[in-house]
């Protein structure tokens, strides 16, 4: 285990199953990838997954998390703590299935991704690039107390461009010295 919430366990994931399947589910969904730019999902075969999971650094860090809800012990998201830039930057990620949307748990894991990162790293910031689109990401970084600094686009390499698209986002920072003060 990483860390975990009052509702959730985030641990690394293994190549069982159960972590194999909510990946191929997350990753092949529309809904949630359309807002990284893959209007199509990922496409990724089970196969493809479990080599990914087999050939990952062993670390929290700068690599997708399982998030397991306590109540029922299944995979319901991933999440990531970035590694710290030259900065001093952290980014985080958060990705739900659909069925849990609206439920708090987004909310839930960003605030234990700060907290994470702020206690057991030197980050002097956490930074995340929600989609334009995605009110409720935008909503999520607020309510941890991240403001937004800039908005730009995002454009995949050429090679890419066939099966993804543009993603126009916003750019959300939390400062150290914000979060002390809360």
């Amino acid at each position: 285990m990483v860390f975990e919430t009052a509702r959730l366990i985030i641990r690394i994931p293994t190549t069982k199953d159960e972590d194999v399947n909510l990946y191929f589910q997350l990753w092949n969904d529309p809904r949630v990838m359309e807002n990284v730019g893959f209007p199509k999902g990922l496409m990724k075969r089970r196969e493809d997954i479990i080599a990914q999971l087999a050939h990952a650094e062993n670390s929290e860090f700068d690599r997708t998390l399982i998030v397991i809800d306590k109540e029922s012990n299944t995979p319901i998201g991933e999440c990531k703590l970035g590694l710290l830039g030259e900065e001093g930057v952290a980014h985080t990620d958060v990705k739900l299935l659909p069925a849990l949307w609206g439920k708090g748990f987004g909310l839930e894991i960003k605030q234990g991704l700060v907290d994470y990162l702020f206690t057991h790293t030197s980050c002097k910031a956490i930074q995340a690039s929600p989609n334009r689109s995605n009110i409720a990401s935008q909503r999520m970084q607020e309510k941890v107390g991240a403001k937004r600094i800039r908005e730009g686009t995002y454009h995949f390499p050429e090679h890419m461009r066939s099966y993804t698209k543009p993603v126009e986002l916003y750019i959300y920072r939390l400062n150290r010295s914000d979060w002390e003060m809360r």
